[in-house]
């Protein structure tokens, strides 16, 4: 091979490397240096996420929720991040009763047995209670999509994930949630509860499939007690 043949080859190497880099920038839209860099922050936002999953719980959600059988909390509700009204939750031993005001509508529920009762009173009317067959009965009866119960709802969590501690009423707090499909999205509930078992903390949100946010139902306590006098558990008005 002679001298003009080897520098031809030569030559049609340089613009064969010259094109393959042009088409690279061209078509990926990122050059291989900026690419790598790239490639490097996605792999650092990738282990920081995989670190915080791998966050292990300190205890799992059932052993401690509701360990301690005498409580009340007080709630300020929010709805869409707009505060909505105030909730109030009672329990000693069986015995259980939350109290929902939003506006100048109140409502309570209290669990009686098998059955509970639900009482309303709307502005310048006197209490009317009913006897219902179910919880869900009770608060499909309130209409108010606000009306979420921290310690029911924590009954019906399962297996749920681990996402860390927060303080709530003063209290450091431990929180699980789980996601679940939802008719067009995805339903999302949270809880954090102390180390005794008291939930202080409930979310409810509901996520369609594109990821907006369609309701988004939060209970943030104010207050704790230890103590739960009996006449709580009394309803407003008796039963019909």
């Amino acid at each position: 091979m002679n001298r003009d043949t080897l520098l031809l080859l030569g030559v049609a190497a340089i613009v064969l490397l010259v094109l393959g880099s042009t088409y690279t920038v061209m078509y990926r839209g990122v050059a291989p240096s900026l690419l790598e860099g790239y490639t490097q922050t996605q792999q650092s936002q990738k282990t920081q996420v995989q670190r915080t999953q791998a966050q292990e719980a300190p205890f799992p959600f059932k052993d401690k929720f509701l360990l301690t059988k005498e409580f009340s909390v007080n709630y300020d509700v929010y709805i869409n991040k707009s505060k909505e009204g105030e909730l109030s939750v009672y329990l000693k031993g069986e015995k259980f009763r939350t109290d929902f005001s939003k506006g100048d509508a109140q409502y309570v529920v209290i669990k009686s047995g098998n059955s509970y009762i639900i009482c309303y009173k709307a502005p310048q009317e006197e209490w009317t209670c009913l006897n219902v067959s179910s919880l869900e009965e009770a608060i499909q009866s309130t209409g108010e999509e606000g009306f979420k119960d921290p310690v029911s709802e924590g009954q019906g969590l399962s297996s749920p994930h681990y996402n860390g501690s927060r303080s709530y009423a003063g209290q450091k707090s431990y929180c699980y949630y789980v996601v679940s499909e939802a008719a067009g999205g995805q339903s999302v509930r949270e809880i954090c509860i102390t180390d005794k078992g008291v939930p202080v903390y409930h979310l409810h949100l509901e996520r369609s499939s594109d990821g907006n946010v369609m309701l988004r139902v939060e209970a943030i306590a104010k207050t704790i007690s230890y103590s739960v006098q009996d006449s709580v558990f009394n309803p407003p008005a008796t039963p019909s």
